[in-house]
């Protein structure tokens, strides 16, 4: 068995143009597609993210506001699971509910970990993307390498919830409109090579703290709130 992070990359303009009862239907199938997955022993942690308008990517000289990518699209939810293997774990990727225009990325993990009743406190979870971007694999994965030896101790004790750091994109599968895709799927634009959970007062304490951090120095980190439950 190995675990693996499934993606939901949603289209943000299409869920806005769905009915509030249309929006409501389909967060209960995804609630009811969650709660299948861990009455299976499957599940290991899984999110909803606010939308990406409401987030910042943080670089070494600036932060932007989103939403960040012209395609519309953005990760809306993530599962964290437990499988045989890529094929099956997007297998079961391909039972997320999603909008026929939504994707969904499928990615072995490298490491990763997730602290006991992560979402029982209350308070605010932001979940920071690690993005990196180079000419081709090979160097994306250089470059992960290198922000994770840099930074696989700084993380604050008090507020470290967990995080995962994601194999490469040629080891991953896509799942759109059912049909499954092999990777490698480096495009142009950034692309992530982990995800870690913070528990914070704010987003301007998100944004502050990471422009203190070694991420930014090499890549970006891209910051959202999680929906809380």
């Amino acid at each position: 068995m190995g675990d693996y992070m499934i993606m939901v990359l949603e289209d943000e303009r299409a869920h806005a143009a769905r009915s509030p009862k249309e929006m409501a239907e389909l967060i209960d199938e995804e609630a009811r597609f969650t709660s299948a997955l861990r009455a299976s022993n499957k599940l290991r942690d899984s999110g909803r993210l606010r939308p990406s308008r409401e987030g910042k990517r943080v670089r070494a000289a600036s932060v932007e506001d989103g939403p960040f990518d012209e395609s519309g699209k953005a990760m809306g939810a993530y599962h964290w699971i437990e499988a045989a293997s890529v094929e099956e774990a997007a297998k079961v990727a391909t039972e997320c509910p999603v909008l026929p225009s939504d994707a969904i990325d499928v990615r072995p993990l490298v490491k990763g970990q997730v602290l006991p009743g992560k979402d029982d406190k209350p308070g605010k979870i932001f979940a920071f993307a690690v993005l990196g971007n180079r000419p081709n694999e090979d160097e994306w994965v250089k470059l992960m390498d290198r922000i994770d030896s840099e930074t696989h101790s700084s993380f604050p004790d008090d507020s470290f919830l967990g995080g995962v750091r994601l194999d490469a994109p040629k080891r991953g599968k896509r799942v759109e409109r059912r049909a499954m895709l092999d990777g490698p799927f480096l495009e142009s634009k950034e692309v992530i090579g982990g995800v870690f959970f913070l528990r914070l007062a704010s987003m301007d304490e998100a944004v502050a703290w990471a422009r203190e951090t070694r991420f930014v120095v090499h890549g970006a980190l891209e910051i959202r709130e999680l929906w809380r439950i």
